[in-house]
Order: C-alpha cells, then structure tokens, then sequence
C-alpha cells in the first residue's frame, strides 16, 4: 500500500511543517524520491501561508501503466476542529485525463485521503496506530493502469481494458488484502491467443496475502461475458454461477494457477488447474468437466455453434471429461458421452440418440461410439457403431465404418485427424454402392428419378466447413451414366454454402428423363457435361453446361409436339421450318443440341450450330421435317429459369410457324 500513500504522506509531511511553529513560508526540493517502486524526479514542496503545493517532473507508480510527467497538486490548508487538519485542492497534469481533486484530513486517531482523476476515485482511510489497517475504496480505476504490473506475472498478457471499483481492507501487520470488488467491462487477450476475455462483468470477493509466496484468492458470482480459456470457449450467461480463481507465485518466481473452476448448478461444472512454465508454455489439466448439454448449448454454445453455421442446434443428454492441454495441444484426454441427441431446426442434422467414449492417450484401444435415428439433410442413415483410436499424434478409425443408405450402404475405410495440420482438418475416403436415385429423390422432395448411385472418392479433405474431394463420383441413371469430379464446398453448414463440381454425362434415356421432368416425351440418348459448376446457397451462379442427343442411338428418335414447344421456349420463342406440323403429335428428328454458359446471372445460349437468326436447336429427319431454331443469344437467368418451370407445368406457348 505505500505506492498509494507516499504522495498524500508527502504532502501531510508538509502540513505537519507548516504547522509546527511561526514558519509560515518555505520551499523544499528533492532531486528524487523513491518509495518501493515508485518514483518522483524533481520535487518541488511550497507553503505560502495556508496554499500547500507539489511539483513533480515526473511520477512512475511502480510497475503500473501511470506514469505521468508536469504532475501538480494544490491544496488550501484548514483546520475543521481543534487538533484536525485537512488540505482540499486540485491535481494537475499534462495528460488531461489526469486532472482531478485531492483531500487530505488528519483528525484524532485517524487519517484519510480521497482522489478524483483519471475518470476513477480513490479513497484511503487508516487509524493512526501502529500497524492500523487500511480502507480502501476504489472507483471507476481503468484496468489498464495495472497492465505492466500483470505482466510481471504473466507476460503473455497482451491487452488488458476495463473498469475495477472495490471496498478492501488491508491487514499490515498479515499483509492481507481482503474485500469486495467489482470488474466491468473487463477484456483481455494474450499474444499467444490461448487465453482471452471480452465484456466481462464480474461482482466477488478478493483475498490477497503479500507473504514471501504472494497468492491471490478470487469469486465471482454469475459474471457474465465471454471468454476463450485454450481450447474451451465459453459465452457466460445470466445464470446463478460461481466462477474460482487461485493464483500462486512459486519460488521460482513464476505465477501459478492451482485452481479454476466453475459451477452452473443447471448445466456445467469444470475444475482446472493452469502451470505456467515460460519455456514450456501453459500446462493446463482439466480434472472435472461435466455438462447437461441441452442448458450448456442453451447458455454457453450459442456463439459458438452460429459461427459454425448452426443456430439454434438443440443438443440433449450428457457429457462427462477430463484432461491435459499442452502448448497448445491436448495431450490426454477423456469423454463419456450418455444419451446425446441432436436436432437442427434446418433439418440438416438430425441423431436420436449416440453412445460412447472418447479416449486419447499413447496406448489406448478402440473407443466406440454408436448412433441410431440419424438423418443428414433429410436422408435418413442407418445405425452404426465408429470404431476410434486417439493419441496425442492422431485421431482415427480403426475399422472401416459401414452403414446402410437408401437400399444401398456408405462405407468409410479412413477418417482422420493428424496433429500439426491445420485446426479441424480431417482427412477422409468414402465409399457408395447401389444407393437408389429414387429413394434419394424422394428424402429430398426432387422429381422421381430413378437409376444407382455407386462410387469412391479416394481422398477428402475436410476443412473450415467444407471439404475438397480428390477422385470422381459414378452414377448409374436413366439407363445411362455420370461422373461427377472436381467435387469441392465451403460453408456446407453454414451461411451461403457453396458447391463446386465438373459433370459429364453419357447415354441418358431421354424417355425416361423426359417423364420425370414432365418436359413432354422425347425417345433417343442425351450425352453431354457441365464444366464449372458453383451453387451459392444451393442455387447455380456459374456453369458451362453443353448437352447433345447421341448420334449412335440404336432406336428411333422422336419427339412429341409438347417436348418442341418446350425446347422453343427455352430458345426464347424459337420456330419450326413446316407449318403443317401442329397435324401430328410427335415428329422425327435427327438430333438435338442446347448449350448455356452462365455469368453473372445472364445465360449464353447456343445450339447444334450457328444460323443466320439464331442457332439450331433441333434438326428433324424424315416427314413432316422439323426444325427448331433459337433466337436469343443472352437471357437472364430467372427469366430461362420461369420459362423451364413454365414447359414442366404443360405452359410453353405453342409454337408459331417458322420462317
């Protein structure tokens, strides 16, 4: 506490001259002082009559972010009552931040000193007896004065901001500080970025003993922020929680934190202890961590799981852990989950119920865990148990994991986690074999298509949200097949998901396509590929679809007069070479070809070739001779997409004879 008192002791020092005999002017300079830490360079002390003042070039309070130079007090002696004196004046500075007022009393038996500046108060009361204890009332003190001293303790601590007010008693002859205190707006960070907090408001209690191994001892009751404590982020809520810190100087002068814990009687409680070691880093185990996950997702996750994409994620059941988090890795690691259910209110995930454990250690077996009632997106997955092996180095399935999937299965031989790669990098190969294209169609509310779905992506990589695939995708549909390559997301769960993909397709049935997309009825093959594929929120942004009818089909080709009226309005209103061929209901044709490069929002159209109008769309063969040409080259993108929804629905316009 003599940090606090050195200046107002000098000043009394000063009243007590000036009051001592018949001296009623004097001047007294002193290169410098210094009391503990602090430091005052070019003192001035003055007494004109009853006008008391200090000058200082400059002031260091020890370790604390005050430094200040041009420092000024002045006070105007008075004598309240016999025997009493007090001094009532102003502070100056050249930082206008400290300006303020000071009031120094000396009665009978007790002193007191009150200071206004920098935006806080100070108040400081002692019985005049040896060893009396100290008051101390604080107000409104930025925390960032205490900056420099923290970092003595903890060098890592890179930002530190806030309001501290408190009502403390310190006990000179236990040098015991102890009391209440309140911290608001309190934010901090580290250059490491293991620790940090954010507007914290905190109400507790302070024990600190200045013995040969200084500790300090704080509670809080339901504070309130959010904090990042390693790999455990935390949105405190407003809830009856405790919040304990014990923090420990060791003989090697390094600061310790035997304990931290934290108590919500309806939904979490941890227990951990932090080893600082300045050449190792933080040491942090965690020897109690228990949650009932449906208030812990309610009062802590929120944050947390709307950056990754999922507000409003309802989580149930329980979890239990615990652990050892080094230099930034965990090194052991322990969870117990019971009856975990899952639900989005998007639909995108849905788990009834999953059991099991999570082990790591060097030479730990298989950790199981088992779901049931699972649905991604809407399509249902069957039951399956993942077997897992995790050490400090590796998190990985041991056996491939299988599971049933729209009458066909999903296989995965590998999913894992390597240490030192990027944070939440996985590392995957997947397996499908004879998922049925109808049974996916009708999980996802599209049109009835029907056909399998088999193939084997060799290398994934999951990755901030998305993944990125190494191999291609084959499907069998419509009699025909597709490859699908270049396969890559970002967000996939979360704000405007992207999708990427080149598509090549060979031999569709257009029989059968053409009746799913009730587009009217045309028989023959369709080839063709997408090259550049991007979906933004699952709607196309970009692509260069080309798409032709196979010249080797074996059958005979032909197209109902509904389908001509469909490809006429997508060509924007194209035109048919024969005027007599609303007689017939369907017509021979020799090939059909339709092209669209779409960029930014407009569609650029082409067809088999290039005419003097427009571009063919479709060459008919044999009698009547049909020929379908399209006008526009440029159309929008809605405008293409209504005219499609318009031919589905049986609206196409009919078409008009040709020129």
């Amino acid at each position: 506490m003599r940090t606090l008192c050195s200046i107002p002791r000098l000043i009394l020092a000063g009243l007590l001259l000036t009051t001592a005999g018949p001296l009623r002017a004097w001047t007294l300079e002193i290169g410098r002082l210094r009391s503990g830490a602090q430091t005052m360079e070019s003192i001035e002390l003055q007494a004109q009559g009853e006008q008391i003042r200090l000058r200082a070039r400059s002031v260091d309070f020890g370790g604390l972010d005050m430094q200040q130079s041009g420092l000024s007090l002045d006070c105007v002696l008075s004598r309240p009552h016999p025997g009493e004196l007090a001094c009532a004046g102003n502070i100056g500075a050249q930082s206008p931040a400290w300006k303020g007022s000071i009031k120094l009393e000396q009665r009978a038996g007790q002193q007191a000193v009150a200071i206004q500046t920098g935006g806080g108060a100070i108040r400081l009361r002692r019985e005049r007896a040896p060893d009396a204890a100290i008051d101390v009332d604080l107000r409104a003190l930025p925390l960032h004065w205490a900056r420099s001293r923290l970092q003595l303790a903890w060098p890592e601590l890179a930002a530190l901001s806030g309001q501290l007010h408190a009502q403390l008693r310190y006990t000179p002859a236990a040098a015991r500080l102890q009391g209440t205190l309140k911290l608001v707006a309190l934010e901090f960070d580290s250059t490491d970025a293991e620790l940090a907090g954010a507007g914290l408001q905190m109400d507790g209690t302070l024990d600190l003993r200045l013995a040969q191994l200084p500790e300090l001892r704080l509670e809080f009751r339901s504070p309130r922020g959010q904090l990042l404590l390693g790999p455990v982020y935390l949105e405190l809520p407003e809830a009856a929680s405790l919040l304990g810190l014990w923090i420990q100087q060791d003989r090697a002068g390094n600061w310790q934190l035997p304990l931290l814990s934290w108590t919500d009687p309806e939904g979490l409680a941890l227990r951990a202890s932090v080893q600082n070691d300045v050449s190792k880093g933080l040491d942090i185990s965690l020897s109690e961590f228990s949650a009932q996950l449906d208030a812990t997702a309610q009062r802590y996750l929120g944050a947390a799981l709307a950056n990754a994409g999922f507000q409003g994620l309802q989580l149930s059941g329980s979890a239990q852990g615990q652990g050892r988090f080094v230099a930034g890795q965990w090194q052991s690691f322990a969870l117990e989950l019971q009856q975990l259910a899952i639900r989005d209110p998007q639909q995108r995930i849905e788990v009834a119920r999953i059991d099991g454990s999570l082990n790591m250690d060097a030479v730990s077996g298989d950790n199981e865990l088992r779901w049931r009632g699972a649905r991604l997106f809407q399509i249902p997955l069957g039951d399956a148990t993942a077997y897992w092996r995790w050490t400090p180095q590796q998190l990985a399935l041991t056996r491939p994991l299988r599971m049933a999937l729209l009458g066909g299965s999903l296989q995965i031989p590998k999913l894992e986690r390597r240490r030192g790669e990027q944070a939440g990098e996985w590392h995957a190969s997947i397996e499908l074999d004879q998922i049925d294209m109808l049974n996916l169609a009708t999980a996802l509310d599209w049109p009835e298509f029907t056909g399998s779905l088999s193939g084997r992506l060799p290398g994934l990589v999951f990755r901030q949200g998305g993944f990125v695939a190494d191999g291609d995708l084959e499907l069998s549909l419509f009699d025909g097949s597709m490859r699908v390559s270049k396969l890559s997301s970002e967000r996939s769960f979360g704000v405007a998901p992207t999708l990427g993909a080149d598509i090549e397709f060979d031999n569709l049935q257009l029989k059968q396509l053409s009746s799913v997309l009730d587009f009217g009825e045309v028989e023959g093959w369709l080839d063709g590929r997408i090259d550049g594929l991007r979906l933004v929120d699952w709607a196309p942004v970009a692509f260069d679809a080309r798409v032709r009818t196979d010249l080797d089909y074996p059958g005979k080709k032909r197209i109902s007069q509904r389908a001509v009226q469909g490809l006429s309005s997508v060509g924007g209103g194209g035109s048919a070479s024969n005027p007599i061929m609303r007689m017939f209901d369907s017509f021979p044709y020799a090939e059909i070809g339709l092209s669209c490069r779409l960029a930014e929002n407009v569609c650029a159209m082409g067809g088999l070739a290039e005419t003097a109008g427009g571009y063919t769309i479709l060459r008919g063969a044999g009698i009547p001779r049909l020929t379908v040409v399209g006008h526009q080259r440029k159309v929008d993108w809605p405008v293409l997409l209504a005219r499609l929804r318009a031919v589905s629905s049986g609206q196409a316009p009919v078409i008009g004879d040709g020129p």
